[in-house]
């Protein structure tokens, strides 16, 4: 596929935009053989098949040059996979090796801005995330508690249609107040005495 679109001139520019292919193998055949054909085109990285912490060195030996980072994986292995980037680098003296960013579902809060912080951390200026697109900003928060967070980090937050959400200007995150904000980019707490369990699964 990667060969059509290259060979095809109404996508040259796509092409050209595209930096790497994220695992373009089902999970559970990603690390059954070499990709070392598609990634002597192009950089592909390992992402759904990223199980634990021994995933992308193995990706690495069948060709895999990247590996994605996501709170969802542990913030551990995030900062273990960015220290084997540097490493491999290092080594070989170039920049071959690589780390995404991408938390498809962090909704606005706590888990967004912890997302963020951590997407600093291992040097990451773009994100991928989506669930700005079809959560309704805080919606479902207290209005105490969502006028808190956008007290807190006017920069990153806007109040529109009745709600706190992130406030995405040209793309981008304003995300300075993140530093200066206690322990891993937390601050502002939930409301816990308004949270209500989950109703229980019917059986």
């Amino acid at each position: 596929m990667w060969r059509r679109i290259r060979a095809e001139p109404r996508l040259a520019r796509l092409a050209a935009s595209t930096l790497f292919i994220e695992q373009p193998i089902t999970r559970s055949k990603a690390l059954a053989e070499s990709i070392d054909a598609l990634a002597s085109e192009i950089p592909v990285e390992v992402d759904e098949s990223d199980a634990d912490i021994n995933v992308f060195p193995a990706a690495r030996a069948l060709g895999y040059r990247g590996v994605s980072a996501k709170s969802c994986k542990g913030f551990y292995r995030a900062l273990l996979n960015r220290a084997r980037v540097a490493h491999w680098n290092a080594d070989g003296e170039s920049s071959r090796y690589f780390m995404s960013c991408e938390d498809l579902t962090t909704q606005a809060g706590i888990a967004v801005q912890q997302d963020l912080a951590l997407a600093t951390l291992v040097g990451a200026t773009h994100v991928e995330r989506n669930g700005h697109h079809y959560v309704d900003g805080m919606a479902g928060a207290p209005e105490k508690e969502q006028l808190r967070f956008h007290a807190a980090h006017p920069e990153l937050y806007q109040r529109s249609g009745g709600r706190v959400r992130l406030a995405i200007r040209s793309g981008a995150l304003a995300i300075g107040s993140l530093a200066r904000t206690p322990g891993l980019a937390v601050g502002v707490m939930p409301d816990w005495d308004a949270m209500r369990p989950m109703p229980a699964q019917a059986r």
